[in-house]
Order: C-alpha cells, then structure tokens, then sequence
C-alpha cells in the first residue's frame, strides 16, 4: 500500500491550438478582429484579455517541437519526421501543412488552459474553449481538446 503526505492534485488542462495560415505572427489585433467584439461592449474587456492570454501564453512550435508532442525525441532526418508526425497525430497534420511549417508559411501555436487557476480567462478557456473554434483563409483556433 502507498501512503501519500502531502498535497494530491486533480488538475486537468484543456489544450489550444492556433495556426497562422499566411506565415504572420499571432498577435492580439487580429484576435481582437476576428473575436469582433465593440469596444462599447461590456464584453471587450474580457475579451481583450483573452487575446492577451492566448498571445503569451501560446508557444510557437517547429517541427522539432511538434515532434516531440506526437512521437519522441531522436535524430532521424527531417523528411522521416515528417512522415512520423503524420502517422502519430491521427489526421491533425498532413504532410503539406507541416512542410508549410518547416518553410514558415505556416505558424502553429499550442498551449494548454487548466483548471486550476485564478485566473478567469484561463478558466472560460479550460471550460468553453472548444466555443473558440473557428476557420478563415488567415488564422484556424482549435480550442478545449
């Protein structure tokens, strides 16, 4: 029998997603463009600070990163990699994407929101992020998988 001291936590997170299609880099007027929320709105406040949020706390990644999510770490060309990551990631990466990654046509931002927070952004996102979903020729959010 083990016998725990000590603190035993139960957090959960819900993972983010965001692609920049055009090769720009992720920032929060575009967020804010896309969210096309009035700046008369009660709702702008909090939804400035989602952008904000998503902007620091979102990771741009390569494919030596996305790697390293979906299949390990290892020295293997990157061609193999890429075959690699297309096997493990059941259908999240084709391999067009992933050499528009490799070239910087397209930036893949990931992070993750958890529930425990004290942070109300953070907590909308880890209860209702998947809300967030959304598609256009320049950006794709993926929220709360």
């Amino acid at each position: 029998m083990k016998i725990r001291n000590g603190f035993v936590s139960n957090s959960s997170s819900s993972s983010f997603i965001i692609t920049m299609k055009n090769g720009k880099e992720l920032d929060r007027e575009t967020l804010l463009k896309i969210f096309n929320v009035s700046k008369d709105s009660p709702l702008f406040n909090f939804t400035n600070d989602l952008a904000h949020w998503l902007v620091r706390n979102l990771e741009k990644n390569d494919i030596e990163n996305i790697y390293e999510m979906y299949v390990g770490s290892n020295n293997k060309s990157i061609d193999e990699k890429i075959n690699e990551i297309v096997e493990e990631s059941y259908g999240r990466f084709t391999e067009e994407d992933l050499r528009k990654i490799l070239n910087g046509e397209i930036l893949y931002y990931s992070g993750d929101a958890s529930n425990e927070c004290e942070n109300a952004v953070e907590f909308f996102l880890y209860e209702n992020g998947s809300s967030l979903d959304y598609e256009d020729d320049i950006i794709k959010i993926e929220g709360g998988r």
